[in-house]
């Protein structure tokens, strides 16, 4: 049977774990411990956020559309409070500037996200974590 207290997570409890930073399989390590970085493997589980060669892709889109997002929220507000006169200048730098800092902000929040819903999606291979907190290996006590 599986360590007690280390069964499978819900998928929203998955979840949470990687908008938070957190570790997706123990929610312990919190890997992205300063503004831009990230670990790349968990302290507690030994789970690696990065599963297969490749595997970034998918943050590096979520990025992309979190990003452009802002900037066209940042473009509609920013167009519906200053019309009908728009200063384009100055809604042109405000928008850059919120499409710079959205981007490097949510980066290591993409990560462990994507690292998350990658597990979601595709379950833990043997061996892949510490076998103590893997809900598909039984230990013999």
């Amino acid at each position: 049977m599986a360590a007690p207290g280390h069964e499978a997570p819900s998928r929203a409890t998955i979840f949470l774990r990687g908008i938070t930073g957190r570790c997706a399989v123990c929610g312990k390590t919190r890997l992205t411990p300063k503004w831009v970085s990230v670990k790349f493997r968990c302290d507690r589980c030994d789970f690696s956020i990065e599963r297969h060669e490749g595997h970034f892709v998918g943050a590096v889109g979520m990025n992309t559309i979190v990003t452009f997002g802002s900037i066209l929220i940042t473009v509609i507000i920013g167009a519906a409070l200053t019309a009908p006169e728009i200063p384009a200048v100055e809604l042109s730098i405000i928008t850059v500037a919120v499409g710079l800092l959205v981007s490097v902000v949510f980066f290591p929040i993409s990560k462990t996200l994507w690292s998350a819903i990658d597990l979601m999606m595709v379950d833990l291979e043997p061996g892949e974590v510490d076998p103590r907190y893997d809900p598909n290996v039984t230990l013999d006590n």
